[in-house]
């Protein structure tokens, strides 16, 4: 590779003290800059001179590098980890990622290979340098280097992703409660239950077989391996918490309930359960049982609440509602 010594450096400072700090996308490797992203796990890099870089701190999730030492190998763990890495030897050392054969992926000072894959998402704010580790990148990234001083400031930067079966053949989740068929009332409770899966807390990382639940009302469920979106008013609701049960408000009428288990990145697993429910308008207790209509409880109606308690046919808290205006 032929470095482009002083030109990086030069071209980028002259870009930002233009740019002032404002989002800008330009040619040659410079990604937009963003005044807020979300990150997962960021890297601190400083310049050992010219001879080396090293890693002063790591913190977050997914990631692993020895710090104090020169050109550490840092291991990525995780597809779909936000990574932020912190360049605190720019402008004089702009950080490049490349594949084994040489081939540029992401560069402060190049045009790399996925620096407009949306899903990368890359951004360059000059002293730091942004990327979401997809399946793609993580299956080519192999280097990091400065590129002025290409041939002392290198190191590995490797990619070890737990592998997953998403189209598992054991294994299965589903609603426990409400059945399939039920008329229900909002809030709606439900429980749920997996078998020859492990539900757990998204904060345990990716590992296979294991994940979370996401319930999805009036949603197709996701093909294995898509993300299940994040989006509880168009109704995609996680429970990364490792939640078993749960309570979602919802409309009167009809709905198409879906249960699909996810790893740590919200990634679908083919496991899923589908129930059909009513949801209808609460009834007023006090009111069905005033019959003569006078705002008032009897001792006839609270005994024709009892018999419809007895029957099934109203809840204990209904039960309640009814005793408490009998009371009054």
């Amino acid at each position: 590779m032929t470095s482009k010594q002083g030109h990086g450096a030069t071209r980028r400072t002259t870009i930002k003290a233009i740019a002032g700090g404002l989002a800008l996308s330009a040619a040659g490797g410079v990604g937009s800059v963003s005044a807020a992203s979300h990150v997962d796990a960021t890297i601190r890099m400083n310049n050992v001179g010219s001879t080396a870089y090293e890693v002063s701190s790591v913190s977050g999730t997914n990631v692993s590098a020895e710090t104090g030492i020169n050109n550490p190998e840092i291991t990525l763990t995780a597809t779909g980890t936000r990574y932020r890495i912190e360049n605190n030897g720019y402008p004089n050392h702009p950080l490049e990622f490349q594949d084994e054969s040489g081939t540029i992926l992401l560069s402060q000072d190049d045009s790399g290979s996925f620096e407009n894959d949306d899903a990368v998402n890359w951004m360059d704010n000059g002293d730091s340098v942004e990327f979401t580790l997809t399946s793609d990148l993580s299956t080519q990234i192999a280097t990091y280097r400065c590129t002025v001083h290409s041939g002392a400031m290198v190191g590995d930067i490797t990619a070890d992703i737990p592998m997953v079966d998403y189209t598992p053949q054991t294994g299965s989740v589903s609603f426990t409660t409400p059945d399939d068929g039920a008329t229900v009332t909002s809030p709606v409770s439900f429980e749920m239950t997996a078998e020859n899966f492990t539900v757990e807390a998204a904060s345990n990382g990716v590992r296979d077989g294991a994940g979370h639940l996401h319930i999805l009302v009036d949603q197709p469920a996701l093909e294995p391996g898509e993300v299940i979106p994040n989006n509880e008013p168009n109704g995609y609701y996680h429970y990364g918490d490792g939640s078993t049960s749960a309570e979602i408000d919802l409309e009167s009428g009809s709905h198409t309930i879906r249960l699909q288990a996810g790893d740590a990145k919200h990634r679908a697993y083919d496991l899923t359960d589908t129930i059909e429910i009513t949801v209808e308008t609460p009834t007023d207790p006090v009111a069905r049982f005033d019959n003569d209509g006078d705002g008032e409880i009897s001792i006839t109606e609270l005994g024709d609440a009892g018999r419809a308690f007895a029957e099934g046919e109203i809840s204990i808290s209904e039960l309640g509602e009814v005793g408490a205006a009998f009371a009054s």
